[in-house]
């Protein structure tokens, strides 16, 4: 028997949220006004903004929308999630920016963006995906990878440092932080493998990234630890876009001269963690070498090589997690079809 929400319950009130390090500041459109306030972006302002809510609409009245726009925004989208909302999403800045643009927004401010992103949701909801938060280990594996990926970077910033440095005092300090990061970081993936070993669905979702040619178990334990929920993409071609690995077409007037670089949006963790992988499937793996060299031939740069290639893997994962089956070279699609 289908279930018939009363008309008066339907969701009809939409909520833009701008978040900042500080500040949460709210825009609400209902039927007949809006309205918009400030809340401090602390627990103590999280629960006077949910009382505010309460004023204007009943929970199954409500959709929210924020930004993707880092931690900032983790206690509030948990809060309104355990409201038990009508909806909850979560957008890429870049969408709702090219909804202001589509719009001639004229206007920039904390209270203008959060209007932004109301008018935006009560236009595109029905094209969303509401939002779900992550299991307790799937956020301890993100913050614990964030933080060794950080380590590694500054490492090998010490590293350089260490090739021109000539005083012995100093010479000795480096060397002491880079052998202290160093053991910290395989600290940190020892605990995320034994993390992702006590869970039984990122175990078995380790088991199959890593049956792809390229993809070791760092390059793994990032893709676990960036990977949104892939229901939330109809093809893997959405998963690429939302990565930021999709090309954007320019052509610049009458010269002919086109560029296409990529979009950038999405994770830059992800992005930064397949970079390596793809180097090494560039080399080691047939399918993709044949690939790379097709794309050489075509008159396509190096760089934008191994960008199609780290494209390509995620396509295969999104491919093997769907299917919950290994990689196969002889399926159609994995040799760069």
């Amino acid at each position: 028997m289908k279930t018939t929400i009363p008309t008066t319950l339907r969701p009809s009130f939409f909520l833009g949220i701008d978040i900042g390090k500080k500040d949460l500041f709210c825009h609400i459109i209902g039927p007949d006004q809006s309205c918009s306030e400030r809340f401090d972006n602390t627990q103590s302002g999280i629960k006077l903004l949910l009382k505010w809510i309460a004023k204007f609409c009943a929970s199954a009245q409500l959709y929210a929308c924020l930004e993707q726009t880092g931690h900032y925004g983790d206690a509030i989208a948990v809060a309104l999630h355990d409201m038990q909302i009508a909806g909850l999403f979560l957008v890429n800045p870049q969408r709702i920016k090219a909804y202001g643009m589509q719009k001639l927004r004229r206007n920039k401010s904390d209270t203008a963006d959060a209007k932004l992103i109301a008018r935006f949701l009560k236009a595109e909801h029905l094209e969303l995906r509401p939002w779900q938060p992550r299991s307790d280990t799937q956020q301890q594996i993100t913050a614990f990878s964030r933080y060794a990926d950080s380590l590694t970077q500054d490492t090998a910033r010490l590293k350089t440092m260490l090739e021109s440095q000539t005083e012995k005092l100093a010479v000795a300090s480096i060397k002491r932080r880079i052998k202290l990061q160093e053991n910290e970081t395989l600290a940190l993936r020892k605990k995320i493998k034994e993390l992702i070993k006590s869970d039984a669905e990122l175990h078995i979702k380790s088991a199959l990234i890593k049956s792809i040619p390229g993809l070791g178990d760092i390059a793994t334990q990032i893709v676990i630890a960036e990977l949104p929920d892939l229901t939330q993409f109809d093809d893997a071609r959405q998963l690429a876009a939302w990565a930021g690995l999709t090309p954007r077409h320019f052509e610049s007037g009458t010269s002919g001269k086109t560029r296409t670089p990529i979009t950038k949006i999405g994770s830059a963790h992800l992005r930064r963690g397949l970079f390596m992988p793809a180097m090494t499937a560039r080399v080691n793996n047939p399918l993709l070498k044949t690939f790379g060299d097709r794309l050489i031939a075509n008159g396509k740069k190096p760089k934008q090589v191994i960008i199609a290639i780290m494209r390509k893997l995620l396509h295969q994962i999104y491919g093997i997690l769907k299917s919950g089956q290994p990689y196969n070279p002889e399926k159609r699609g994995y040799a760069g079809t």
